[in-house]
């Protein structure tokens, strides 16, 4: 259905005062070339302001770069202690919701982020476009994963780096159930 609906989806077109995510994972030393640290911080920020990004969605197995966005767009580098306070305080379930720049710990949430993402494609007919032309690997990893007991086997699917970049893409949307009454 994601690839039906993809036909009719141009990913070149930017929908003006539309809201915006972005979603980042370094793979810090998982690939054949690692660009410098201050290249990757200034490409980001550039996107960000190119496309007037709302939230990023960051593997936080990086903490240092989290951290050194966080600055460059002036936000608190100590977001853990941010974290923290809001969960002592109780103040609920989301401690990142106003962040601009939100670490995701794959540790914690990985079978929910993965639970999530099979809702989507799955429910409704599923909620997703893909463009076929442009998102050639996406398309494949999403035939290939492999669920095993709510967690992904990285050994058995294609591109498990790219799905694991659809998942936090997929932290910016939330959907309510409709009721039918």
């Amino acid at each position: 259905m994601a690839i039906e609906k993809g036909r009719k989806y141009n990913p070149d077109v930017i929908v003006p005062f539309s809201s915006k995510s972005m979603d980042i994972d370094p793979a810090c030393g998982r690939v054949p070339y690692t660009p410098d640290y201050n290249e990757m911080l200034s490409a980001v920020y550039g996107l960000m302001s190119k496309y007037d990004i709302d939230k990023v969605y960051i593997d936080g197995a990086n903490p240092s770069f989290i951290k050194s966005l966080k600055i460059q767009i002036g936000e608190d580098a100590d977001y853990d202690k941010v974290i923290a306070r809001y969960r002592a305080e109780k103040l609920g379930d989301d401690a990142t919701k106003d962040m601009k720049i939100v670490p995701v710990n794959f540790n914690s949430e990985h079978k929910a982020m993965l639970g999530y993402c099979k809702m989507i494609m799955e429910n409704d007919g599923g909620r997703i476009a893909i463009n076929r032309d442009k998102f050639d690997k996406l398309i494949t990893v999403l035939r290939t994963a492999v669920d095993n007991d709510g967690v992904l086997d990285k050994e058995l699917t294609s591109y498990n780096d790219i799905f694991d970049a659809f998942r936090l893409a997929l932290k910016f949307y939330h959907f309510e159930e409709k009721d039918d009454y």
